[in-house]
Protein backbone atom coordinates (compact mmCIF):
# COMPACT_ATOMS: atom_id res chain seq x y z
CA UNK A 1 0.00 0.00 0.00
CA UNK A 2 1.54 3.36 -1.04
CA UNK A 3 2.25 5.94 1.63
CA UNK A 4 0.39 9.20 1.37
CA UNK A 5 2.37 12.39 1.42
CA UNK A 6 1.69 14.80 4.23
CA UNK A 7 0.16 18.05 3.05
CA UNK A 8 2.35 21.11 3.52
CA UNK A 9 1.19 23.50 6.26
CA UNK A 10 -1.06 26.28 5.05
CA UNK A 11 0.75 29.55 4.53
CA UNK A 12 -0.63 32.40 6.65
CA UNK A 13 -1.31 35.53 4.62
CA UNK A 14 -0.02 38.76 6.09
CA UNK A 15 -3.55 40.16 6.22
CA UNK A 16 -5.23 37.14 7.90
CA UNK A 17 -5.43 38.72 11.37
CA UNK A 18 -6.56 42.05 9.89
CA UNK A 19 -9.37 40.26 8.03
CA UNK A 20 -10.59 38.70 11.28
CA UNK A 21 -10.42 41.99 13.15
CA UNK A 22 -12.27 43.89 10.41
CA UNK A 23 -15.00 41.24 10.42
CA UNK A 24 -15.36 41.44 14.20
CA UNK A 25 -15.57 45.24 13.86
CA UNK A 26 -18.53 44.83 11.49
CA UNK A 27 -16.97 45.53 8.12
CA UNK A 28 -18.72 43.93 5.11
CA UNK A 29 -17.00 40.95 3.47
CA UNK A 30 -16.55 42.83 0.18
CA UNK A 31 -14.71 45.65 1.94
CA UNK A 32 -12.53 43.19 3.89
CA UNK A 33 -11.65 41.40 0.66
CA UNK A 34 -10.78 44.71 -1.01
CA UNK A 35 -8.65 45.97 1.90
CA UNK A 36 -6.79 42.70 2.49
CA UNK A 37 -6.50 41.46 -1.13
CA UNK A 38 -8.02 38.13 -0.02
CA UNK A 39 -10.79 36.32 -1.87
CA UNK A 40 -14.15 36.20 -0.05
CA UNK A 41 -13.69 32.46 0.56
CA UNK A 42 -10.29 33.17 2.11
CA UNK A 43 -11.82 35.91 4.27
CA UNK A 44 -14.35 33.42 5.65
CA UNK A 45 -11.55 30.91 6.25
CA UNK A 46 -9.41 33.36 8.21
CA UNK A 47 -12.18 34.96 10.28
CA UNK A 48 -12.50 31.58 12.00
CA UNK A 49 -8.80 31.44 12.87
CA UNK A 50 -6.72 33.54 15.19
CA UNK A 51 -3.13 34.23 14.21
CA UNK A 52 -0.70 34.83 17.06
CA UNK A 53 2.29 37.16 16.75
CA UNK A 54 4.60 34.13 16.33
CA UNK A 55 2.48 32.88 13.40
CA UNK A 56 0.66 30.15 15.33
CA UNK A 57 -2.84 29.63 14.00
CA UNK A 58 -5.63 28.50 16.34
CA UNK A 59 -9.17 27.68 15.37
CA UNK A 60 -11.47 30.21 17.02
CA UNK A 61 -14.70 30.57 15.02
CA UNK A 62 -16.25 34.03 14.98
CA UNK A 63 -20.01 34.35 15.25
CA UNK A 64 -21.54 34.74 11.80
CA UNK A 65 -23.60 37.79 10.96
CA UNK A 66 -26.94 37.29 9.29
CA UNK A 67 -27.25 39.25 6.08
CA UNK A 68 -30.55 39.69 4.32
CA UNK A 69 -31.21 40.02 0.64
CA UNK A 70 -32.19 43.53 -0.45
CA UNK A 71 -35.88 44.17 0.11
CA UNK A 72 -36.39 41.51 2.81
CA UNK A 73 -37.73 42.64 6.14
CA UNK A 74 -36.50 39.92 8.47
CA UNK A 75 -34.81 36.56 8.53
CA UNK A 76 -37.88 34.77 9.76
CA UNK A 77 -41.08 34.29 7.78
CA UNK A 78 -44.07 36.42 8.58
CA UNK A 79 -46.11 35.05 11.45
CA UNK A 80 -49.30 34.93 9.39
CA UNK A 81 -47.56 32.92 6.67
CA UNK A 82 -46.23 30.48 9.26
CA UNK A 83 -49.67 30.05 10.83
CA UNK A 84 -51.25 29.34 7.44
CA UNK A 85 -48.58 26.73 6.70
CA UNK A 86 -49.26 25.06 10.05
CA UNK A 87 -53.01 25.01 9.33
CA UNK A 88 -52.39 23.35 5.95
CA UNK A 89 -50.12 20.74 7.55
CA UNK A 90 -52.79 19.97 10.16
CA UNK A 91 -55.44 19.65 7.45
CA UNK A 92 -53.24 17.24 5.47
CA UNK A 93 -52.69 15.09 8.56
CA UNK A 94 -56.42 15.02 9.28
CA UNK A 95 -57.17 14.06 5.65
CA UNK A 96 -54.73 11.14 5.86
CA UNK A 97 -56.36 9.82 9.04
CA UNK A 98 -59.83 10.19 7.54
CA UNK A 99 -58.74 8.23 4.45
CA UNK A 100 -57.36 5.40 6.59
CA UNK A 101 -60.56 5.28 8.63
CA UNK A 102 -62.74 5.31 5.52
CA UNK A 103 -60.76 2.44 4.02
CA UNK A 104 -61.25 0.37 7.19
CA UNK A 105 -65.04 0.88 7.46
CA UNK A 106 -67.29 -0.62 4.76
CA UNK A 107 -69.55 1.92 2.98
CA UNK A 108 -72.72 -0.11 3.64
CA UNK A 109 -73.70 -2.27 6.57
CA UNK A 110 -74.27 -5.42 4.49
CA UNK A 111 -71.08 -4.97 2.39
CA UNK A 112 -68.15 -7.19 3.28
CA UNK A 113 -65.65 -5.49 5.55
CA UNK A 114 -62.05 -5.12 4.49
CA UNK A 115 -59.21 -6.64 6.44
CA UNK A 116 -59.37 -5.69 10.10
CA UNK A 117 -57.11 -2.86 11.17
CA UNK A 118 -54.41 -3.73 13.65
CA UNK A 119 -54.96 -2.28 17.11
CA UNK A 120 -51.61 -0.50 16.90
CA UNK A 121 -52.75 1.48 13.84
CA UNK A 122 -55.97 2.51 15.54
CA UNK A 123 -54.08 3.58 18.64
CA UNK A 124 -51.57 5.53 16.53
CA UNK A 125 -54.40 7.35 14.74
CA UNK A 126 -56.11 8.14 18.05
CA UNK A 127 -52.90 9.65 19.43
CA UNK A 128 -52.37 11.59 16.21
CA UNK A 129 -55.91 12.97 16.41
CA UNK A 130 -55.34 14.05 20.02
CA UNK A 131 -52.13 15.85 19.09
CA UNK A 132 -53.84 17.36 16.06
CA UNK A 133 -56.74 18.64 18.19
CA UNK A 134 -54.30 20.25 20.64
CA UNK A 135 -52.34 21.77 17.74
CA UNK A 136 -55.50 23.21 16.19
CA UNK A 137 -56.55 24.68 19.54
CA UNK A 138 -53.12 26.32 19.94
CA UNK A 139 -53.17 27.58 16.35
CA UNK A 140 -56.56 29.17 16.98
CA UNK A 141 -55.18 30.86 20.08
CA UNK A 142 -52.14 32.10 18.14
CA UNK A 143 -54.34 33.50 15.37
CA UNK A 144 -56.53 35.26 17.93
CA UNK A 145 -53.43 36.72 19.57
CA UNK A 146 -52.06 37.84 16.20
CA UNK A 147 -55.39 39.44 15.32
CA UNK A 148 -55.47 41.20 18.68
CA UNK A 149 -51.92 42.53 18.24
CA UNK A 150 -52.78 43.80 14.73
CA UNK A 151 -55.83 45.55 16.18
CA UNK A 152 -53.76 47.12 18.98
CA UNK A 153 -51.16 48.25 16.43
CA UNK A 154 -53.88 49.85 14.30
CA UNK A 155 -55.23 51.63 17.39
CA UNK A 156 -51.70 52.81 18.26
CA UNK A 157 -51.30 54.17 14.75
CA UNK A 158 -54.64 55.94 15.05
CA UNK A 159 -53.54 57.50 18.37
CA UNK A 160 -50.29 58.66 16.79
CA UNK A 161 -52.26 60.18 13.93
CA UNK A 162 -54.58 61.84 16.45
CA UNK A 163 -51.60 63.26 18.34
CA UNK A 164 -50.16 64.58 15.08
CA UNK A 165 -53.53 66.13 14.25
CA UNK A 166 -53.69 67.79 17.68
CA UNK A 167 -50.18 69.23 17.34
CA UNK A 168 -50.94 70.54 13.86
CA UNK A 169 -54.22 72.09 15.06
CA UNK A 170 -52.48 73.74 18.02
CA UNK A 171 -49.78 75.12 15.71
CA UNK A 172 -52.38 76.59 13.34
CA UNK A 173 -54.40 78.10 16.21
CA UNK A 174 -51.24 79.64 17.60
CA UNK A 175 -50.45 81.13 14.19
CA UNK A 176 -54.00 82.54 13.92
CA UNK A 177 -53.74 84.05 17.38
CA UNK A 178 -50.37 85.59 16.50
CA UNK A 179 -51.86 87.21 13.41
CA UNK A 180 -54.20 89.11 15.70
CA UNK A 181 -57.91 89.96 15.54
CA UNK A 182 -59.32 90.75 12.16
CA UNK A 183 -56.62 88.83 10.32
CA UNK A 184 -57.91 86.66 7.55
CA UNK A 185 -57.28 82.93 7.84
CA UNK A 186 -54.70 81.55 5.46
CA UNK A 187 -56.04 79.36 2.70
Amino acid sequence: MPMRKALPPRRVPAMAQLARQLYLDGAPIAEIARRTALKPSQVYYWIDREVASDGTVTLKPAARRVTLAPGTRSASPARGHLLSRLWRAAERQLDEIEQRLAAAVPPEADAPAGPPRPAADAEKDARALAVLARTLRELSALEAEAHKSRKVKAEDDAVRDLDTFRRELARRLERLRADGPGAEPAE
